[in-house]
């Protein structure tokens, strides 16, 4: 990374070939740069991702590595703080790089001087997960301010797959360095990933099993990490891993590897949603199958309990919001292998190869995820929750001449009254109700005009006390289009 380096090292690769994996060390190596003669320090990075809703939009990458830069480089900082445009993180993503990253930095050039060793890594990786190819516009502005502008000291690491979008901009940019993981021969990959398997199941160090997984692997690191999930839980015997392999493995000595990525991943993943459901009966099987497919279709991650929420029935006392609690903690113990729960007890998937999987109909067969249906479920589960929780006065403000900052009793009584299941539906009813196709005579939309009707107010109060008073009008517009284009549908 020296000054006569070009401006951008593109990573590319395809789903599960480590290019996370590859971004994270390389950006944790640059944090904890304590050598004396270290020159390059992480200035910020930015995983994009689609489970979190922070991290899906391009607008919200330039503002993050910013931050992480001023918290680095004071000069910059400082520069910053004089340029006085932080009205900037509300426009688009050109206008946040040229005046919250391009102008301050070439402001500091000159405190930090030209001859200044001290060089700043940003890291992005999968560009390809910003939501409605975003990361294909937020690439051509990015790309646009560095070849209008010289950025000393600046260096940009990015990674994603191979999305067609992303690889045109990237190969008609000449400052750029670009890398292709299937391009790295197969047997130093194999190698790597041998070493990974013999440290992490040391029971198949020596025996014949270790070359058959790493055949079976066939060169992704989410395949040889996933099958460690599968053969490890605690409880498992060394014998019972070897049980659990053999239904992976075909009758031949040696496996021969799939035809295409995909078909290895679409074998594990099928087996690992076999062995958790096909001995389950089909009513059981149905409720723990929209269980999971919940966990996969929500705008943000949730916990078991809202999702036991969203789904038990009012109607019907065997829905009860217990039993669908017990029903998503059986889902999310049974699938450990591609499931798992962060520090908020939110669930989230190791992968996005496995909702890619569970979303295309070929490749999933019998546990394919319906989105449409479910996501029409899920609006009208949220019109209920709002239905049934929304009122005047939610929080219990005793006076309308007291400021929300005076109400010190305010944040308790909000949190009391306004349950997470409760603020999840308020924040994200138009999410799902986008995502359905109902017809000029769904009930869905009776629902929602009897919402709009009555309860809007409500809900605008709940969303001010959440602190999201800026989206009911983006929600509001979404609903609108969504009953507009049903009536376009209906006049045709």
């Amino acid at each position: 990374m020296s000054s006569e380096s070009q401006e951008i090292y593109w990573l590319f690769g395809p789903a599960g070939s480590g290019k996370s994996t590859i971004a994270y060390t390389i950006a944790r190596r640059f944090e904890l740069t304590v050598e004396v003669d270290d020159t390059i320090f992480l200035g910020g990075n930015f995983f994009c991702s689609r489970q979190f809703e922070d991290t899906k939009y391009e607008t919200y990458i330039v503002r993050t590595i910013v931050y992480h830069l001023a918290l680095k480089c004071k000069v910059f900082a400082d520069a910053l703080r004089y340029s006085g445009k932080f009205d900037t993180v509300h426009r688009g993503v050109r206008a946040q790089l040229e005046d919250l990253l391009v102008g301050p930095w070439l402001e500091s050039e000159i405190k930090r001087g030209n001859s200044s060793s001290r060089r700043y890594l940003i890291v992005i990786d999968a560009l390809d997960e910003i939501d409605q190819h975003g990361g294909s516009a937020f690439l051509r502005d990015l790309l646009g301010v560095i070849k209008d502008n010289r950025l000393p000291g600046l260096k940009f690491f990015v990674t994603s797959r191979q999305d067609p979008g992303l690889v045109q901009r990237v190969e008609l940019f000449t400052r750029k360095r670009l890398y292709r993981l299937q391009d790295v021969d197969k047997e130093e990959v194999e190698a790597d990933i041998t070493t990974y398997l013999k440290d992490r199941l040391p029971h198949f160090k020596d025996r014949d099993e270790m070359k058959k997984l790493v055949t079976l692997t066939s060169g992704l690191f989410i395949c040889a990490a996933t099958l460690i999930k599968y053969l490890s839980p605690h409880e498992l015997t060394p014998r019972e891993q070897s049980t659990l392999l053999r239904r992976l493995l075909p009758d031949s000595a040696i496996p021969q590897p799939p035809s295409k990525a995909t078909d290895l991943l679409d074998a594990l993943y099928h087996q690992i949603l076999s062995d958790a459901f096909s001995h389950l009966d089909e009513d059981i099987l149905q409720k723990r199958l929209q269980t999971l497919h919940t966990f996969l279709c929500t705008p943000e991650r949730t916990s078991t309990s809202i999702v036991a929420n969203l789904l038990s029935s009012e109607s019907d006392e065997t829905d009860s919001v217990w039993s669908f609690t017990e029903v998503a903690d059986a889902v999310l113990s049974s699938l450990h292998a591609v499931l798992y729960t962060d520090a908020h007890n939110h669930v989230l998937s190791y992968h996005k190869s496995f909702s890619d999987f569970m979303f295309d109909r070929r490749r999933s067969k019998e546990y394919w995820c319906d989105q449409t249906a479910l996501h029409h479920h899920l609006t009208e589960s949220c019109f209920r929750v709002m239905n049934a929780g929304l009122r005047f006065n939610i929080a219990k403000i005793p006076s309308s001449f007291i400021f929300d900052s005076e109400n010190h009793a305010l944040p308790n009584e909000v949190e009391r009254n306004i349950p997470p299941t409760l603020s999840y539906a308020c924040r994200n009813w138009s999410h799902h109700l986008s995502a359905t196709a109902p017809t000029a005579v769904d009930p869905l939309l009776v629902t929602l005009s009897n919402f709009l009707e009555l309860r809007v107010l409500f809900w605008i109060e709940a969303m001010n006390l959440l602190g999201c008073r800026g989206l009911c009008d983006p929600i509001l517009q979404t609903a609108r289009e969504s009953v507009a284009n049903v009536s376009v549908m209906f006049t045709e």
